[in-house]
């Protein structure tokens, strides 16, 4: 694979390319055909067209920083402005829209392994991406190698290309999803009430952005750091993948609730953690290899749109028999697809907040089952 124009170690280099994709997204965010699409989702497509063109590399270290980092501490910030005593009064189906995704998982690996059976490592594949779209893209390497992917390394790199292009474009269509005219209608009497709305607290703090001064940033960047360093510490006396992200909520909405007070005097929070999000998608567009894809074969691709397609479609249908919300049902597809960081995200981005706090113990739960029900679903389908 040819070099980048921006070398993969070049720190400065790539990080002035993705903090100006995402500035120049949400830019026309407010512009044109841009009102039509979030600034997210133009992002995700920036950030795949630079990759894609040769300017931007498919794997960096800033890229693994940002995802191991800069995404927990952006999500930290975020979660400062979690109350509790108002989350408990919100939604509590969360769970039940994303074992119905779970299961609509395992029926789209299923699926996907009897179309392609003569596909090779057809099993080992099925079982590893069922795990990466229960909990999300941390369990597809732990499951791969429980099940002997990594002795082939070409097949376990494209596979992974294939799982970031595919996880890429499925975010688009999530992103859309509630905004969809045929499903609106559809769910339109279906979901319960689910108070989104920003309140009073918000608005006031909107207008006092404008006068940001040298303390509220160092007193943001003191605190998101210090409750993602207690939740790291944490984290270690906890034996489970995606300790380190539950740690780390619990703290910063513990700390929200009992210290929301003195928080509502800290300016800025919300636009630096909002403005980490937006560099966290457009690492995950520039992740899409499609070269990488191309080498093992569009076979890849379509397997796993084939698993795709049904979860959703599977998610769509339980979800409108259990009368659930469409942004429910999107925000419990991307904790299955992405694991509870992208899925809380992605609520936090939509300003869908009260649904934070419960999609990432959903996605977290994703973590803590998914490498067992992939394993033993490619195990089986191999023997």
């Amino acid at each position: 694979m040819p070099a980048s124009l921006i070398p993969a170690d070049s720190v400065f280099g790539i990080s002035a390319a993705l903090t100006l994709i995402g500035a120049v997204a949400l830019w026309l965010e407010q512009r044109g055909i841009g009102r039509r699409i979030s600034g997210v989702v133009m992002g995700i497509l920036g950030g795949m067209l630079f990759s894609n063109l040769g300017i931007l590399p498919f794997a960096s270290p800033v890229y693994d920083f940002i995802w191991s980092q800069a995404l927990p501490f952006g999500l930290v910030l975020l979660l400062l402005h979690a109350d509790l005593r108002r989350i408990f009064r919100e939604t509590r189906r969360l769970m039940q829209a994303f074992l119905i995704g779970a299961l609509g998982t395992l029926a789209g690996a299923l699926t996907a392994f009897a179309l392609f059976s003569s596909l090779p490592h057809a099993a080992e594949l099925s079982g590893t991406f069922a795990a990466s779209y229960i909990g999300g893209s941390i369990n597809f390497l732990a499951t791969s190698k429980a099940l002997g992917l990594d002795a082939f390394p070409s097949v376990q790199a494209g596979a992974m290309a294939a799982d970031n292009l595919v996880m890429a474009a499925y975010f688009v269509l999530l992103f859309s999803l509630p905004e969809i005219p045929v499903l609106q209608r559809l769910f339109a009497k279906r979901g319960g009430e689910i108070q989104l709305t920003a309140s009073a607290g918000d608005q006031l703090e909107t207008a006092a952005e404008r006068r940001l001064r040298p303390w509220d940033v160092l007193m943001t960047l003191a605190l998101a750091a210090a409750i993602c360093f207690v939740g790291d510490w944490l984290a270690g006396f906890t034996d489970f993948a995606g300790a380190g992200i539950l740690w780390t909520t619990a703290l910063a909405v513990a700390v929200a609730t009992l210290g929301s007070r003195p928080i509502a005097k800290i300016r800025g929070i919300q636009p630096l953690g909002l403005a980490l999000m937006q560099l966290f998608f457009v690492v995950i567009g520039a992740a899409a290899s499609l070269p990488a894809v191309i080498e093992i074969g569009p076979v890849v691709v379509l397997f796993l749109s084939v698993l795709i397609a049904v979860h959703l479609l599977f998610l769509l249908v339980g979800g409108w028999i259990a009368r659930l919300d469409l942004r429910e049902i999107a925000a419990a597809s991307n904790a299955n697809c992405g694991g509870p960081t992208t899925a809380a995200a992605m609520v936090l981005a939509k300003r869908w907040d009260p649904l934070v706090v419960p999609i990432v113990l959903c996605g977290t739960f994703g973590y803590a089952v998914a490498n067992f029900v992939g394993v033993a679903l490619g195990t089986w389908l191999a023997g």
